[in-house]
């Protein structure tokens, strides 16, 4: 499953960088009224209106994979292995309607501690999320409000096992679902394993319908360790076994879903094209900003908030 590709394997972190052209209308909006509400944050010179995408990537968002090539959940512990996988970028709709996305992109000079720290902190309030991709996001709330502000717990204990109810666009579309996080070994990959294998951080999640007591997806994201920072390596698998969970009985409606075009309308290959978009140009502004975030608002201060 993996191979030394010398395109795929970046030993550079700060390329040049392509500057993103078009915004849907309604992203272009959400960003004006963003940025009134963020102008008075202590942390408003990192909203960034103008977006970037390194040029690797470009090649990528120009057709879908071939849906043979997409990794199964079942077999994510190649990622495990050294290298890289044949697709390292790419995007497709299964046949049965499922979104797959792999995305790769870096974070010169970030740390496993940074990773940590942002994915609480970003959800203390909205702006903060906001910049994460000043067009799209909209909100984050996670669940462990109570925990959000103990100095007594670590980074990772603030966010591990919370939900979030998260509310973005993906590409045009106005969008809210509700973000499980837990632990990487619930996917098969413990995280000494991880360590081991040069791994400093790693955010997976369940994915839920904002409403329904329905998953509608997973997705994994592991920071590996570089000579310039970290390497975000991310695996989507959208509409993905899709089951209704009533009081812990599993009731699935994948075979149906697919079947009736449910899972079609759900994932497919518009979202996998968005989301794939989506993640790089997220994770790529996220990358440039986490460092200065962390230095100014991290490690306990602005009293750990």
């Amino acid at each position: 499953m993996s191979h030394q590709d010398t395109s795929s394997r970046s030993t550079l972190g700060p390329l040049e960088l392509v500057p993103v052209t078009f915004y849907p209308l309604g992203t272009q909006k959400h960003f004006e009224r963003t940025e009134q509400r963020i102008k008075n944050k202590p942390y408003a010179k990192y909203l960034h209106s103008s977006l970037s995408l390194y040029p690797d990537i470009i090649p990528a968002l120009k057709k879908p994979i071939n849906p043979k090539d997409f990794l199964q959940i079942a077999r994510v512990a190649h990622l495990l292995e050294p290298g890289y996988h044949e697709i390292e970028n790419g995007w497709c709709a299964l046949n049965d309607g499922t979104a797959y996305v792999a995305s790769k992109t870096r974070f010169p000079g970030a740390t496993g501690e940074m990773i940590d720290w942002w994915f609480w902190w970003h959800s203390v309030e909205p702006e903060r999320y906001a910049l994460w991709y000043p067009y799209n996001h909209v909100s984050a709330q996670s669940s462990f409000q109570d925990r959000l502000h103990r100095d007594d717990l670590s980074h990772r204990e603030k966010w591990l096992g919370s939900t979030h109810k998260v509310t973005e666009f993906i590409g045009p579309q106005y969008m809210k679902i509700r973000i499980q996080f837990v632990n990487p070994a619930y996917f098969g990959l413990p995280w000494d394993k991880l360590e081991g294998a040069g791994y400093a951080a790693a955010v997976c999640a369940v994915l839920w319908d904002a409403w329904l007591p329905m998953k509608v997806g997973e997705f994994l994201h592991l920071w590996r360790r570089k000579d310039y920072g970290l390497e975000l390596r991310s695996r989507y698998w959208l509409g993905h076994q899709v089951y209704f969970d009533l009081v812990g009985l599993k009731i699935p409606v994948d075979y149906l879903g697919g079947i009736l075009g449910f899972k079609q309308r759900l994932a497919g290959e518009n979202i996998a094209y968005e989301q794939f978009l989506h993640d790089q140009i997220e994770f790529t502004n996220l990358g440039i900003i986490l460092p200065g975030l962390f230095e100014e608002f991290g490690q306990d201060k602005m009293n750990g908030r």
